[in-house]
């Protein structure tokens, strides 16, 4: 969910930038601003519940290496 949240925030943002119709530009920020919201509950929803370790890099490289091993043993 946190990926598709920070995705949603790129997309508005460049949608913004590329309206012409400033009412148009007004909901794109609206939903920008709702966007960045749902992305800050998200991440501290998981980072409460240790489920985001955000601010421990060796954690973090940690699962990364996990997924990557996890990925490299499945079946082509």
């Amino acid at each position: 969910m946190l990926i598709f949240a920070k995705s949603f925030i790129k997309n508005y943002a460049g949608a913004i930038t590329e309206t012409a119709t400033p009412s148009l530009r007004k909901v794109f920020r609206k939903h920008l601003n709702g966007a960045i919201d749902t992305r800050t509950k998200i991440f501290h929803y998981l980072y409460e519940r240790n489920l985001y370790p955000a601010y421990d890099l060796n954690q973090l490289l940690r699962n990364d290496v996990d997924v990557a091993n996890k990925a490299l043993s499945q079946p082509f």
